[in-house]
């Protein structure tokens, strides 16, 4: 590896609202080298990221690049100059094909003026193969491929681009471990012809396997480099809190068997699962783990019709549960939290303010419809306190917040319907270890409040240590319902790709 480096960043300062997000971090990037930047939520990594590409400017301090200044007017710039940059969540545009999100604004024209579809098709698809995904692909609309296709497809367009350098934010966070297979294997060609990568993940395991160096952010300020041949988990922990974080808790149990709070029968959607059954309990933590494709979202939203049944009936508290979407649902007290909180979840563009009182407006409302934005304040701002929300003030924007502190709002936003029913899809996904583990003590929490919580989690660890019970799904049927004592991590994996017997398809 050429050890000169290809990006120095020399006391970058970045401020939002008065809050500092980056504190004179200096860092920089050998040729060839995959550099992983960690830290917990709020720590400044995505900041510092979106600076390299471009989408925001520095308060202070200097880029250079291949050792020349580096003063972008913007993104476009940033990829011209040899920078490319996925973001932890797919940016694309649904409707129209994987070919004509690859070339958006950057179009291959003739010299006659008209569009070059040939060379377009014969470059997406190059890229495509690259990635190991079939170049058929770049036909079909974005909008028809998996969330995880989805973002190799984007990943496949940044190598496209014949980046230098190729920055990747939580790229395995919707990825499953084939996928996950691929893009490792793209990253070490990537590596050996001289491509550099800046790979900011909370998996730490993932580190060891494709890392070559590790550098720590906290509070903003750069703390720690380190070589991964130095490396542990224990170390990375203690650089990126600066304290000692609870890695793993584990509930007790529930207490004695009650009637079912929530009766899943027969559920059946066409194409996504088949002839789902199973039944949870007040207090009761149910895990429902599978791999990706095995139908888990889609039976979490059939449960509160934002998918309509096909077969099947879904029963609370003894009698027939026909909500018809989200909204009806938390009214009677069922909530659900996606997965996907940049397109199911969260409004990126209004307030912090406005994302936690969505939905909850007649309760700061008068009777002729005028809210009271004191009241309003009030109910965000106890929100804000109560899950320790990191925010520079309720006027921001969302989009404004970390991933971890994005996911408290909606998970605020979903407690502010006092849920007799919580389902959390994916809850932790792409956070930092300290958050995980809040977020772990808040589900707990509820359950011993009498809150029954379907989690729905790739985190196998997670799902062992919170959950009661783990109904596994394979291929869209519900294999097995276990119970704590048989849930080992070998017992779920094995049912989780079809090798084990079940016990049962009733939960």
């Amino acid at each position: 590896m050429n050890k000169a480096p290809l990006l120095e960043m020399i006391g970058i300062s970045k401020s939002f609202g008065g809050v500092r997000a980056l504190r004179g971090v200096s860092l920089s990037l050998g040729r060839g080298e995959v550099r992983a930047v960690v830290g917990e939520n709020g720590a400044g990594k995505s900041t510092l990221m979106k600076i390299i590409a471009g989408v925001l400017a520095p308060d202070e301090g200097e880029l250079r690049f291949d050792g020349r200044p580096l003063e972008l007017s913007g993104p476009r710039e940033a990829r011209q100059r040899g920078v490319s940059i996925v973001y932890q969540e797919p940016v694309f545009f649904p409707e129209l094909s994987v070919l004509e999100n690859f070339f958006l604004g950057e179009e291959i024209v003739k010299a006659s003026g008209a569009l070059d579809w040939s060379a377009m098709t014969e470059a997406a698809s190059g890229a495509l193969r690259r990635m190991g995904l079939s170049p058929d692909l770049s036909r079909r609309p974005m909008k028809e491929l998996s969330i995880g296709t989805q973002q190799l497809v984007l990943i496949a367009r940044g190598i496209y681009r014949e980046a230098s350098l190729l920055i990747l934010d939580e790229p395995t966070s919707i990825l499953s471990q084939a996928e996950t297979n691929l893009l490792f294997r793209t990253i070490a060609e990537l590596k050996a012809g001289g491509v550099s990568v800046l790979y900011i993940s909370h998996r730490f395991q993932e580190l060891f396997e494709i890392a070559d160096s590790v550098s720590v952010l906290r509070d903003g300020v750069h703390v720690a480099d380190m070589a991964i041949g130095d490396v542990t988990e224990e170390k990375l922990i203690a650089a990126m809190s600066g304290r000692e974080i609870e890695r793993s808790v584990y509930r007790s149990g529930r207490g004695e068997s009650q009637s079912p709070l929530l009766e899943v029968k027969g559920l059946w959607r066409a194409g996504c699962f088949q002839d789902v059954s199973f039944h949870l309990c007040s207090g009761e933590i149910l895990g429902l783990y599978g791999l990706v494709g095995a139908g888990r979202s889609e039976v979490a939203q059939c449960i509160i019709e934002e998918l309509p049944r096909e077969r099947g009936e879904v029963l609370l508290e003894g009698r027939p549960f026909r909500p018809g979407g989200s909204r009806s649902a938390q009214e009677r007290g069922v909530v659900y939290v996606p997965e996907d909180r940049g397109r199911q979840g969260l409004f990126p563009i209004r307030s912090i303010r406005d994302n936690l009182s969505a939905g909850l407006l007649r309760q700061v409302s008068s009777w002729l419809g005028i809210v009271d934005r004191k009241g309003e304040e009030r109910l965000a701002q106890d929100q804000v306190e109560a899950l320790k929300i990191k925010v520079g003030g309720l006027a921001l924007p969302v989009s404004s917040l970390s991933g971890g502190n994005q996911q408290k709002v909606l998970l605020a936003r979903g407690l502010l319907h006092r849920p007799r029913v919580l389902i959390l899809d994916e809850p932790t996904r792409g956070i930092d270890v300290g958050t995980k583990a809040e977020i772990h003590r808040l589900i707990m929490d509820l359950a011993r409040e009498g809150v029954a919580v379907l989690l729905i989690s790739s985190d196998l660890p997670e799902m062992l240590a919170l959950a009661d019970r783990v109904a596994v799904m394979h291929e869209g049927e519900l294999t097995a319902s276990l119970d704590r004592e048989e849930a080992t991590e070998e017992a779920v994996l094995r049912l989780a790709i079809g090798l084990g017997e079940g016990t049962g398809t009733e939960g």
